[in-house]
């Protein structure tokens, strides 16, 4: 993986309210979250779940999760803390619920030096893979489901092999396409073709920054019909063009 795809994994964010706000998030978010409120109230409502975290509570919020969130403003504005990451090294095979986190001092160091530093570099994310180690013992895990399970087999082959047909991984994965879109529509809310896509885009810029190859001979590597079909994709999925993803990784 390139620089650029590396440091798009991360995200290290603050957030600010003046006034209550709701936001709906019932398309699924696109990466894990560790929260951290520094003021004000939050609610987490998903699938009959119900979460509240006010002053100095840390929260998770799992990948992919279905939710919809309300800040609520009291004596002073909503503000808190927020870590997201696209990647979860776990054991827990289904990864881990919505849910606070009953944190100790050991927890809480290990999140305060994310919290000062917004800068997504190698000290930061060794903070940030530190601080997961340490969650992972006490994080209660989410239940195993077929939708999950499907959805692991399916990337596994997309990253093998991302250009067959949706017919073809649904038979190497046993099922039937509607089970496949249904599985995989659950879990992450989009469809296998859009997460085909994406896994091409993340192959293209590869070729863009590591290579001196045009955009027709990028295309003609990654099996695409055109390249103004492949700008179109680009941009559908990471709002850019492909000479600005080789402007910024020259950049680095």
């Amino acid at each position: 993986m390139n620089d650029i795809l590396f440091r798009e994994q991360f995200r290290f964010n603050e957030f600010c309210f003046i006034e209550n706000v709701h936001r709906d998030n019932t398309k699924g978010v696109p990466c894990h979250s560790i929260g951290f409120m520094k003021h004000g109230k939050g609610i987490l409502v998903s699938k009959g779940k119900r979460i509240e975290v006010r002053e100095n509570d840390m929260f998770y919020i799992p990948k992919g999760c279905s939710y919809h969130s309300y800040w609520i403003t009291e004596e002073q504005n909503v503000r808190f803390h927020a870590i997201g990451f696209f990647h979860f090294p776990t054991i827990a095979p289904n990864g881990y619920e919505l849910q606070k986190i009953d944190y100790d001092q050991q927890i809480l160091h290990a999140f305060l030096p994310l919290s000062k530093d917004k800068t997504v570099h190698a000290a930061s994310i060794g903070h940030l893979y530190h601080l997961l180690g340490l969650l992972e013992k006490i994080l209660q895990a989410a239940p195993v489901n077929k939708e999950n399970a499907v959805l692991d087999q399916f990337m596994m082959l997309l990253h093998q092999n991302p250009h067959l047909s949706i017919t073809e991984y649904a038979t190497l994965c046993g099922i039937s396409e509607s089970l496949l879109y249904g599985c995989i529509k659950k879990a992450v809310h989009k469809t296998p073709n859009r997460l085909r896509q994406e896994v091409i885009c993340e192959n293209a810029i590869e070729l863009l920054t590591t290579t001196n190859l045009t955009v027709e001979e990028i295309c003609d590597q990654i099996h695409l019909s055109s390249a103004s079909y492949f700008r179109k994709l680009l941009s559908s999925i990471h709002q850019k063009t492909p000479s600005q993803i080789r402007k910024e990784a020259n950049m680095i």
